[in-house]
C-alpha cells in the first residue's frame, strides 16, 4: 500500500483551509453527503482551484485523517521511549491519546467511510493496527513489571484487549450502541484494566492519572 504524501503546492495556506473546511463538513454530515462543490463553495473558491490542490475527494479525506493518525503515532512513540516515565504514566498517557482520537471520529463519519471510501478505510485500519501493536508492547512491559495479575496469562490479557477493541470499535456496532466511540473505548479500558490490575496497583494508577493526561497533551 503506497504511503500517503501531501502533494507539493504553491499555496499551503489554501490547502490547509480546504482540509479544515472538509474536516468540519465530513464530521457533521459524513463523507458521501459532502461534495467537492460544497467544500469549494464554503471556502469561496472555485472547484478548479480546489482540484488544483487535490485530485479527488478521497485525497482530501486522506489529508483530513491520515496526518492526525501519524501525529498520534509519533506522540505514542515519544511517550514509550521516555525513560523518565513510569509504566502507569505511560499507560495512562497512551490511553488518553487513544480516547482523544476516538472522540474526533463521529459515528456518522465512521459508518460512511466503511461503505463509501473503502480504500481510505483500509489505510486507516492499517495505521490503527500498527498503533495497537505498540500498545501491546506496552502491556507486555506492564506484565513484566508485575503491574497485572500473575494468574492471567500474558497472551490472554493482550488478546482480550485487542479482541474487545476490534469487535466493538466497528461502524456497525457503534451505530447500534447508545454511546459515542469515545465512551465505548473508555468502557473497554475500565472493564479490562480494573479487572486485571492487582489490588495494590489500583491506587498507583489513580495517583498517576491526572498527571499522565497532562503528559499526553504536551507530547
Amino acid at each position: 500500500m503506497p504511503e500517503y504524501r501531501p502533494v507539493a503546492t504553491s499555496d499551503e495556506g489554501l490547502r490547509a483551509r480546504i482540509v479544515e473546511q472538509a474536516r468540519e463538513l465530513f464530521l457533521d454530515h459524513g463523507f458521501s453527503k459532502v461534495s467537492t462543490s460544497e467544500i469549494a463553495e464554503a471556502l469561496g473558491i472555485s472547484k478548479k482551484t480546489l482540484y488544483r490542490e487535490f485530485e479527488t475527494k478521497e485525497d482530501i479525506l486522506r489529508a483530513v485523517i491520515l496526518p492526525k493518525l501519524k501525529e498520534s503515532s509519533k506522540r505514542i512513540d515519544s511517550i514509550l521511549s521516555d525513560e523518565r516515565l513510569t509504566f502507569p504514566e505511560k499507560l495512562e498517557a497512551v490511553l488518553a491519546i487513544f480516547s482523544t482520537q476516538h472522540q474526533r471520529a463521529t459515528p456518522i463519519l465512521i459508518r460512511d467511510l466503511c461503505v463509501h471510501a473503502p480504500e481510505v478505510w483500509r489505510e486507516i485500519q492499517e495505521h490503527k493496527k500498527a498503533r495497537l501493536k505498540k500498545f501491546e508492547k506496552l502491556l507486555e512491559q506492564g506484565i513484566a513489571h508485575g503491574y497485572f495479575r500473575s494468574d492471567i496469562p500474558q497472551e490472554i490479557i493482550i488478546r482480550m484487549h485487542t479482541a474487545a477493541v476490534e469487535s466493538l470499535m466497528t461502524p456497525q456496532v457503534l451505530g447500534e450502541l447508545p454511546c459515542t466511540s469515545q465512551e465505548v473505548f473508555q468502557g473497554i479500558v475500565k472493564v479490562l484494566f480494573e479487572g486485571i490490575l492487582r489490588e495494590g496497583k489500583k491506587k498507583s494508577f489513580e495517583r498517576k492519572h491526572a498527571g499522565a493526561k497532562k503528559i499526553a497533551n504536551k507530547q
